[in-house]
């Protein structure tokens, strides 16, 4: 009389083979769900660093006694409080407060630009702040732009 109560070493290599390919695809599926946290989080990081920065600069600009802004380079200096907004490598500095982006970002395409322009009225100027906050962890850069428009 034949005991048939276990299984056949082809059965268990098979299933053995179908449960490694299962757990290779949801391994790669956990990797990529990894790399799409860690794209959103630093993304998401970033654009709410950017607000805090723009609400920093438009306080900062929207001083009732401001009679100049001139801008040099990477920093612009507010007349007459004397206060400057300076951006660097992973920082911008806006008067005495200090923003640091996320770690394995950059600040880069830096663009400070004073544009005058004549109303009916008066003379404005606009202050335009531009750069791109880059990292490996994103697909593509975040772009800061802020335009502010004073009398002077």
């Amino acid at each position: 009389m034949k005991n048939n109560k276990g299984f056949t070493v082809v059965e268990l290599l098979a299933s053995f083979t179908l449960t490694m390919i299962i757990v290779v695809f949801l391994f790669e599926i956990v990797l990529e769900l990894k790399n799409i946290y860690i794209n959103e989080s630093v993304k998401t990081e970033s654009i709410n660093k950017n607000a805090v920065v723009a609400t920093a600069i438009h306080k900062l600009l929207d001083e009732p006694n401001l009679s100049n802004v001139s801008c040099s380079g990477s920093t612009c200096t507010i007349t007459p409080s004397n206060k400057k907004i300076i951006i660097g490598n992973k920082t911008v500095t806006v008067g005495n407060q200090k923003f640091t982006y996320p770690e394995k970002t950059e600040l880069q395409n830096l663009d400070i630009d004073i544009i005058p322009y004549v109303a009916t009225t008066a003379n404005h100027n606009i202050v335009k702040i531009r750069y791109d906050v880059v990292s490996g962890d994103l697909d593509k850069p975040i772009k800061f732009n802020y335009i502010y428009t004073y009398t002077s």
